[in-house]
Parts: C-alpha cells; sequence; structure tokens
C-alpha cells in the first residue's frame, strides 16, 4: 500500500511539473559536487586519470636525456653502496673528458664522510719507516684520505654539476648544528642561497604565501665542501597524492623570503643557460624563463611552465613503464671502467677498419669537431639548426662506422661457434668466451660514449635501494626517472592542463540539469538508451580531451552527474511503467494478441489520444439470422451460447495478431496491422477467418449433437488505408479504425447473403495473398455509397487444403463465370448446374443458376458494364 502511495505521489509530481527532471538533476549536481571534495572521490578520480594516461600514446622523449644508473651490475663492480665518494670523484672525470654538458645527482651528501687510509701513502711511509728516513709532518697527513675533498675537486673540475637538497620538517640535530656554525659553512651556505634560489619580489611576499610549506622549518644542506664546488642545486623533495603515486612535481618553494627551484628546473635554468633575473614567477599561474636557449630548436626563447597554487606541474609521463624502456641508460660502472678499456677498444677499430676505417674516423671527427666550433659562435637561429642537424648527423656516421666494427666481430663469433659445433672443446669454449666479453667491451665503450653533450642524472636502482616510487604507467619505477620525465614535459611543451576547480563545479552542474530535464521527456527505454549514449559520448570526449590535447577533466564528476540524475528519474519511470503494464495487461488481455501488448507496454505513449494513417486488413463477422435465434432462447440461454461462440472466435483472432475493435452483439470487428505493423496482415487475416471456419464447423457438430441451435457466420475481409488509434476522451477512449476500407470489409460481410458464401475478401486483399490461398472470383461489385467497382472473392482455404471436389466444382464454376463474362448464358447455366450436381449446396453456382435464368428471359442493356450494383447494404 505504501509502495502504491509512493508511486501515485511520483506519478502525480511527473505529470503536474514539467520542470521535475530539472530539479532532479539540480539536487544531484549539489550532491555531487561537495562529494568532489573528499578523499573517497579523489582517489576513484586519480585511478582513472592513470587509466588515461596509460591509454595515451608516449610523448617524444627528449633525445639529449641520459640515466647514470647506480644498477646491481655497479655494485657488484665497485661495491656495496653507499660508495666511497672518491669513486664519484672518478666518474665526474670520465663525464668531464667525453663532453658530458651537465650531470646531477639525485644523491644526498648531508654528512661528512669518514677519513679512509690511502694504501699509496701508508706503504711509502712504511719503506721509509723501515729504512729509517726522516717522516715529515706532510707525510703522515698524507696517509689519511679525505673522499670529501676529492670529490669536491671532482665537482669543480667538471663544472657542470647540480647537486641535491631538500626541505626538512624537523629541526637540525646538534651536530648538525655545530657542523653549520662555521665561518666556512656560512660562506658556502651564502654561495648556495645565491645560486639555488631568488628573492620573493618585493611587496608580493603574500602572493607568494601559497609557495611556501608551513611545517618547514630547515634544509638539509650538502656538505660544506660540496656547497663551495657544485654549479648548481636543486631539492628533491616529492609529494605523492593520497594514494602513494607521483603525479606532480613542486617545481618552486619558498623557505625564509626566499624562491627555491627544483632539481628538474635547476638542471633546465643551467642547460638552457637562464639568467636569475629572467626567472618570472606568477603563483598559480606560470613560471617564465626569459631569453632561455633551447637546444631542441637551437634559438632563444621564453620558456613558459603552467603551475597550480602549490608551484606544482603535473608530469606527463613518456615510454611504456619502467625508465629503462624510456630514456637512454648507462650503468654508472661503465664509467670506471671506460679509461681501462677504451685505448684497447681502439685498436681493435684500427684494425677492424684498416687504414680506410682510420682515415674516415679521423675525418668525421674532425668535421665534428669543426662543427661544434661553428655551432657556439653562429648568431642566427636558423644557420644554428643548420649545424646541429649535421652535426647529428656526423655523430650518428661516426657512431654507425663503430658499430660496422662491432657487426664484424658478432659476426664472426657466429661463424667460430658454427664451426665448433653443438659440443665444442675447452680451448674453443675458452675462444667463444674471449669473443663475448671483446663484443660486451666494445659495446660497454660505444655506450659510454653516447653522453658527449648530453645531460645526465645519476640515480639508484639497485636491490636493497630505496628510491623506489609509484607513478601512473608503472607500480615500481626509480625515482630519479621523475626529473627526466619533468624536463621531458617542459621541453617539449607537453603540459597536462586541468581546469580551474569553479570550470568544473559549472560543467558538473550543466551536465546534471541538461540530463534531468532530457531524461524525463522520455520513455524508460529511450532514457536509458540515451544514458548509455551520453555515457559513452562523455567518456570517449573525456579521453579525447587528454589523449590529444592533454586537458584533464574530472572523469568521475561527469560521469556522476549523467549516471545520478538519469538513474533516479529512470527508477521512477520503471515504477511507474510497471503500474502501466499491470494496467495494459489486464484491460486488454482479451482483445490485442500478447505481442500486440508487449508492444503498447513497450510504448504506453501509444495508448494517448489521437490517430495515424496505416494500411491494415480490417474483418467484420456476423452470426446469419441472430435475431430469429435469440427469440427462441431465454437471455441466460443466449448469453451462453453467444459467450462460448465470440471466446473461441476471440482467441483465433487474436492468435494471429488481430486487434478486436468491438463486439456488437453477435457482431465482431477486428483488424491486423495495427498497433503492430505486421508486413503480412493480409494473410494473418485470411488465416485466421479460415481457422474461425473449421473452428465453426467443429462446434456446430457439437450444438448438434446435443440439440443446440447452430450459429452460421457471415466474414467480409477488406486492405486499405484506415485512421487508427485511440477515440474518444481522455476519460474514455477506444483504440479503433475508421475509413472508407473499414466501411466496404463491413459491406462485404453482408454481400454474403447475396451468394451463399460465409467469407469474402476484396481484391485488395486477393493481390496480397494469391500465392497462399485458394479462393475463387465472385462479381464485381459496386456497393452502396461508392461510385468504383471492386472485384471480390470467395476465401476457400489455404493452397491445396481443399477436397478435391471442391476443386472440380471450382473448375467447372470458373468456367461457367467465363462464359457468363461473355453473356453465353446458355452455356454459363450448363457449367453452373454440373458444379451443383459435383457441390449440391454450393451458394455462388446457385447464384449464378438464377442470373442465368434471369437474363435469358431478360437481358442486361447493351451498355451494362458486369458491375453488380447493391442497392441495400
Amino acid at each position: 500500500m505504501n509502495r502504491e502511495k509512493i508511486t501515485d505521489s511520483l506519478n502525480r509530481f511527473f505529470e503536474s511539473h514539467k520542470l521535475a527532471g530539472f530539479f532532479i538533476g539540480l539536487i544531484s549536481a549539489l550532491i555531487i559536487i561537495p562529494f568532489s571534495f573528499t578523499d573517497v572521490y579523489n582517489q576513484f578520480e586519480l585511478k582513472l586519470y592513470d587509466l588515461r594516461m596509460r591509454l595515451k600514446p608516449s610523448i617524444a622523449q627528449w633525445d639529449k636525456l641520459y640515466f647514470i644508473n647506480i644498477d646491481d651490475n655497479s655494485t657488484t663492480a665497485l661495491g656495496q653502496f653507499p660508495w666511497t665518494r672518491d669513486i664519484f670523484a672518478s666518474g665526474l672525470n670520465v663525464m668531464k673528458e667525453l663532453g658530458m654538458t651537465q650531470i646531477s645527482f639525485d644523491i644526498m651528501f648531508p654528512d661528512p664522510s669518514p677519513k679512509q687510509i690511502n694504501e699509496e701513502a701508508y706503504k711509502k711511509l712504511l719503506d721509509q719507516a723501515g729504512s729509517k728516513k726522516k717522516i715529515s709532518s706532510d707525510d703522515i697527513v698524507s696517509v689519511l684520505k679525505n673522499n670529501d675533498t676529492i670529490f669536491a675537486e671532482g665537482l669543480r673540475n667538471n663544472g657542470s654539476a647540480v647537486l641535491a637538497y631538500t626541505f626538512s620538517n624537523d629541526q637540525p640535530t646538534p651536530d648538525i648544528i655545530e657542523r653549520q656554525n662555521t665561518r666556512v659553512f656560512a660562506e658556502a651556505k651564502k654561495r648556495f642561497e645565491s645560486i639555488a634560489s631568488i628573492p620573493v619580489p618585493p611587496g608580493r611576499e603574500k602572493e607568494f604565501e601559497a609557495l611556501a610549506e608551513k611545517e618547514t622549518i630547515a634544509i638539509i644542506y650538502p656538505i660544506k665542501e660540496m656547497l663551495s664546488s657544485a654549479k648548481n642545486f636543486g631539492f628533491v623533495n616529492r609529494f605523492t597524492d593520497i594514494d602513494g603515486t607521483i603525479r606532480k612535481v613542486r617545481l618552486v618553494q619558498v623557505f625564509n623570503g626566499r624562491i627555491y627551484f627544483n632539481l628538474a628546473l635547476s638542471m633546465i635554468i643551467d642547460a638552457c643557460r637562464v639568467k636569475k633575473e629572467n626567472i618570472i614567477i606568477n603563483p598559480g599561474k606560470n613560471i617564465v624563463l626569459k631569453n632561455a636557449f633551447n637546444e631542441m630548436k637551437q634559438k632563444y626563447e621564453d620558456i613558459i611552465i603552467p603551475i597550480n597554487n602549490s608551484g606544482m606541474i603535473f608530469v606527463n609521463w613518456a615510454g611504456e613503464g619502467p625508465i629503462e624502456k624510456s630514456f637512454h641508460t648507462i650503468p654508472f660502472y661503465a664509467l670506471l671502467e671506460y679509461p681501462a678499456f677504451v685505448d684497447g677498444v681502439y685498436e681493435f677499430f684500427d684494425n677492424a677498419g684498416g687504414p680506410e676505417g682510420v682515415q674516415k674516423r679521423f675525418s668525421l671527427e674532425s668535421d665534428i669537431e669543426r662543427l661544434e666550433g661553428l655551432l657556439s659562435s653562429v648568431k642566427k637561429d636558423d644557420e644554428r639548426m643548420n649545424i646541429s642537424k649535421e652535426l647529428l648527423n656526423r655523430r650518428t656516421e661516426l657512431k654507425n662506422e663503430k658499430l660496422s666494427y662491432l657487426n664484424s666481430l658478432i659476426d664472426e663469433k657466429k661463424k667460430y661457434e658454427e664451426q665448433a659445433g653443438p659440443d665444442p672443446t675447452s680451448e674453443q669454449k675458452k675462444q667463444i668466451d674471449v669473443y663475448s666479453e671483446d663484443i660486451k667491451t666494445i659495446e660497454l665503450i660505444i655506450k659510454t660514449e653516447e653522453i658527449k653533450n648530453k645531460i645526465g642524472i645519476i640515480g639508484l636502482t639497485a636491490t636493497g635501494t630505496s628510491d623506489i616510487a609509484s607513478i601512473p604507467l608503472h607500480n615500481e619505477y626509480p625515482g630519479v626517472g621523475t626529473y627526466h620525465n619533468t624536463i621531458n614535459t617542459i621541453m617539449q611543451r607537453e603540459f597536462i592542463k586541468t581546469p580551474a576547480a569553479s570550470f568544473t563545479i559549472l560543467i558538473i552542474t550543466i551536465i546534471a540539469l541538461i540530463t534531468g530535464f532530457t531524461v524525463q521527456r522520455l520513455s524508460s527505454r529511450k532514457s536509458l538508451a540515451a544514458a548509455i549514449l551520453g555515457f559513452l559520448f562523455i567518456n570517449i570526449l573525456v579521453f579525447y580531451l587528454f589523449i590529444v590535447h592533454s586537458i584533464w577533466m574530472d572523469q568521475l564528476g561527469v560521469i556522476l552527474a549523467l549516471v545520478f540524475p538519469s538513474l533516479t528519474i529512470i527508477s521512477i519511470k520503471l515504477i511507474n511503467e510497471e503500474s502501466q503494464k499491470k494496467f495494459i495487461k489486464g484491460a486488454f488481455s482479451r482483445y490485442i494478441a500478447p505481442d500486440v501488448i508487449e508492444q503498447i507496454m513497450l510504448n504506453p505513449e501509444s495508448l494517448e489520444l489521437g490517430g495515424e494513417n496505416r494500411r491494415i486488413t480490417i474483418f467484420f463477422s456476423d452470426v446469419a439470422g441472430f435475431s430469429t435465434i435469440s427469440e427462441k432462447l431465454s437471455p441466460p440461454e443466449l448469453v451462453a451460447l453467444l459467450n462460448e461462440y465470440l471466446s473461441e472466435m476471440t482467441d483465433i483472432i487474436i492468435s494471429h495478431g488481430g486487434t478486436i475493435d468491438k463486439y456488437e452483439g453477435d457482431a465482431i470487428m477486428a483488424f491486423y496491422g495495427a498497433p503492430q505493423p505486421y508486413i503480412d496482415h493480409e494473410l494473418r487475416a485470411c488465416k485466421a477467418a479460415i481457422d474461425m471456419k473449421k473452428k465453426l464447423r467443429e462446434m456446430q457438430e457439437k450444438w448438434r449433437g446435443i440439440g443446440q441451435h447452430e450459429l452460421f457466420v457471415r466474414m467480409g475481409m477488406n486492405t486499405g488505408l484506415a485512421v487508427v488509434g485511440n477515440m474518444g476522451s481522455k476519460m474514455r477512449m477506444d483504440y479503433t479504425a475508421m475509413g472508407d476500407s473499414v466501411n466496404l470489409a463491413s459491406r462485404l460481410e453482408g454481400a454474403n447473403k447475396h451468394y451463399g458464401t460465409t467469407a469474402m475478401i476484396s481484391e485488395n486483399t486477393y493481390n496480397n495473398v494469391k500465392d497462399y490461398v485458394d479462393v475463387r472470383k465472385l462479381d464485381k461489385i459496386r456497393v452502396v455509397g461508392k461510385s468504383e467497382p471492386i472485384v471480390i472473392y470467395e476465401l476457400l482455404g489455404m493452397k491445396g487444403s481443399l477436397p478435391q471436389k471442391v476443386y472440380d466444382a471450382v473448375e467447372l464454376y470458373n468456367n461457367g463465370m467465363d462464359m457468363f463474362s461473355e453473356h453465353q448464358w446458355k452455356k454459363a447455366l450448363k457449367y453452373f448446374q454440373e458444379a451443383l450436381q459435383v457441390l449440391p449446396d454450393d451458394g455462388p453456382s446457385k447464384t449464378y443458376v438464377g442470373r442465368c435464368n434471369e437474363f435469358m428471359k431478360k437481358p442486361p442493356s447493351k451498355n451494362w458494364d458486369g458491375v453488380y450494383t447493391f442497392k441495400t447494404k
């Protein structure tokens, strides 16, 4: 009962308020918008963001970026990490020698390293003591090896190194305070601040407050030796979203009135030769690097980097996941092994290439050196770009020349392995191992030499290190790769753009309102289809904006703005339609075929007042002599007999897809082809009539057996256009058909009595069923109220289903009709009489026997067109 009341209330609300869907959309928006600020919402939206990032084609990767990887092979070759800092100094020297233009460390050096014994100096000291030579204080000091000093010297000599530091939320320890409370550190710190930061512009302090972290109370600096030696510095604090994934990087942070730069931004500032006074920061808008040298374009231009209110940029990740599949990678140990193997490898090159190869390499190296000199001196952008392209071609050609020597060695190894066969001797195995080691060494040298004029970032991936992060493309990603991708995003200008929160709120509201307003005006099925199409369209649009234009729209918000009002309104409609279906099924199940009822239930709006022109087949039937029968039966007997007859006939009509229009006493009006538009409605009507005749014969036998009055029925059918629909008033309406085609069907039912037939069809119906049913032509008639004549046929049965004597009688009858049409009355009479000998009760033959006798006595006029005109209905 409660449910019915709720349903009625909802129905009344929807019917009386045209803006009900609009209000539901508004309520939906008011629910979704606050929800969009919750952690649950953000987690879902971030996962949808990751999905888009994975499906998006990778952006281009700047070929200049290299990853110097402290991997498992490096820790195996050089010892367990952390290493002594002289190892880094050695690596810096090699990178300087090979011409790497910039190197940064994603590694912190906050504490002094312990001093070590200098093995050579210690051995020398022992030799001096043994020979009783004088030992000076310098000799004793030289025994202690200060790796921090060695590393600092390596940083100075390299001249391009960028070191890392972090902001800390913890107070410095007493030990750190003591180390920093010296004049040397103060001078180093002053240098650090001048290099690593710029002051907040005077008068704009409040504007820059959002770029400061309130929890930050200190900077964890590199030790003083590094502060005095590195070329530049960048902070390496990382910021993860609520799910622990890195999606954005803070490029700038304010601390103690100064603006500090992220490691990636510091590298760009240095690599693009940007002066500090040319760095303009607009919080919540952008960072402008004025007059920056863009090496990709070989020209000076402004680089504009969009940032949010926190100074962050969303990283447009490159590659297929792991950093090894993205940027160029070289193991750190290769740098230290390079000096030991380079001479031997170049000796191999000389031997493999011969004098011609040596000359070719010398020529290419000379061209490269010449072009490098030109590149640094040319002022015009287009000339610089052309030289840069030519320089790249020469370097590629030189590398390919070296690779050709390597490939010849690989081919030589393959031939040797083929000669050795599947079971080589120990000597052959040794030789194969020698080949393998040589190939590996040559590959290492060629790979290492690629770092010339490149930018490198040193970071950790070795087992046991903690610098592993989660990014949208991969759950286990080296944290150092964040800087490669940040630099690449900026240099490629592939920024992820995010609309303002106010715009997102507006979009959510608009979608919710439009959805509610639109869905209310559709049926539940159309509403569901519209919601599904809308869902697909919105998601395709969201993916398109992200993949093609790098615009991150709130996918979850717009989906909820569509789904929430849609589901609410569709649920209400389904409850409403369920009650409608129950009413329709109960009201029409005895009058309309089940599939037609289903069609109406799918489209209840079809029950509204109004009609449409539809080509249908109309059926009329009437009981012959019903008035006489009714006079002989009591009312209960008459009702019982009529109900028995009408029930059986109705079931047959409905089983063939017919629609009962009305009962008028003993008469039935029905039609086929509406509301369900059957393409074979003529044949359905004929099949139903044939089945009705068959059923009626069975009922007549039953009635005779029990002494009951028999009913004899006449049927008429016509096909044509009629107005079909609900006629009447809103309070009471009937689904009916009207028009001349309906009237003709009624006339044909009455015309049966003139021919002694039980089922008559018009030529309109006959033309579409002649291949399926047996008929015989009855006449060409003109009914009351119509001037155009029409050919009529008796419906006998389905094609080939009649007894042979019926076909024999029909053949004689048709011969008679041929003679009759030629006005040969005697010959026609003979055929009709012979037909009666086969079927003594054949009504049409009896009719034409009478007409032949009449026309032999009084022939029709010469102008007679052969049309028989009825004078009465």
